[in-house]
């Protein structure tokens, strides 16, 4: 069977582990926009928890056929790395945890106008709503990305012997910077060397920037790549499989062979299509 094709149950549970990088330069705004990018990433973050909670629940409550890890990553002010589990509530500290133990533990419930995507307009719109929050903005200290690498790969290996016939884990890295503790990719090549018996684990990052620039989303090559920073992370991004491959073309998005699990530049509509495509394939199996 090809890989990636693993379906997804109780017995043979996904992971989602995502990376937040929590430095000093997440307190800029987002694309120009009116919210800070650690604002941005928090909402989206809580908006995609609250979202597998919902497809995970059913007759008989929240079935438990995920898990799901938010790492935030920055330094202090003697310039000590921070990695350390970003969820707060009852689940604060927990570098794991089941779905089942999302949907029935967030933080706190917050009435806010959420932004969603307008499917015919292609824009965000705002709506009021009550908001489920499992995660707080944070930006602090500088970013130490082979650590938090370092650390997400100390995770997933004893996960995966506990669960060697899953769909591989997803790793979703989200930063504005460039890695300020060495050089990331062969941290990056040793998590996705990590495998279960269905593929290898998939890493992809989304870069968040300052600026209004036109976003690279899912690159074959590097070759139109801005810097040397948008480099790095193609470099450091897997592939995207088959399955993810088809839902994302399905989708519209004309994709070259060979693209991968990389977004540059990207603004809060690009994120959110980022974090929705890059786990779509796996969790709708």
């Amino acid at each position: 069977m090809s890989p990636y094709q693993r379906e997804i149950s109780s017995d043979r549970k996904a992971c989602i582990l995502f990376l937040l990088d929590q430095s000093f330069s997440m307190d800029e705004k987002l694309g120009n926009g009116e919210k800070r990018k650690c604002e941005q990433l928090a909402s989206a973050v809580n908006g995609w928890l609250h979202n597998m909670a919902i497809r995970a629940s059913g007759d008989r409550g929240i079935r438990d056929w995920m898990d799901v890890g938010v790492i935030g990553y920055r330094t202090d002010q003697k310039a000590n790395p921070i990695i350390e589990p970003a969820l707060t509530g009852a689940l604060a500290g927990k570098p794991l945890v089941s779905i089942t133990e999302i949907g029935n533990h967030p933080a706190r419930i917050e009435t806010t106008t959420q932004q969603f995507l307008d499917d015919e307009t292609g824009e965000m719109i705002d709506v009021p709503s009550d908001s489920p929050v499992w995660i707080e903005p944070v930006c602090e200290g500088s970013t130490p990305m082979c650590h938090v690498l370092h650390y997400a790969y100390g995770l997933l290996e004893p996960w995966i012997q506990q669960h060697p016939d899953s769909f591989p884990p997803i790793v979703i890295h989200i930063s504005d910077g460039e890695s300020q503790d060495g050089d990331p990719i062969p941290y990056a090549d040793a998590v996705r060397a990590l495998a279960t018996s269905d593929g290898n684990v998939l890493l992809f990052n989304c870069h968040l920037s300052a600026m209004a620039a036109e976003a690279a989303v899912f690159p074959a090559t590097d070759g139109a790549l801005p810097d040397d920073l948008a480099k790095v992370l193609f470099q450091m991004s897997s592939l995207l499989p088959e399955p993810f491959f088809r839902s994302a073309v399905a989708e519209g998005m004309p994709l070259e062979t060979g693209a991968r699990g990389m977004a540059f530049n990207a603004d809060m509509v690009v994120l959110i299509n980022f974090l929705d495509m890059g786990t779509r394939a796996a969790v709708l199996r």
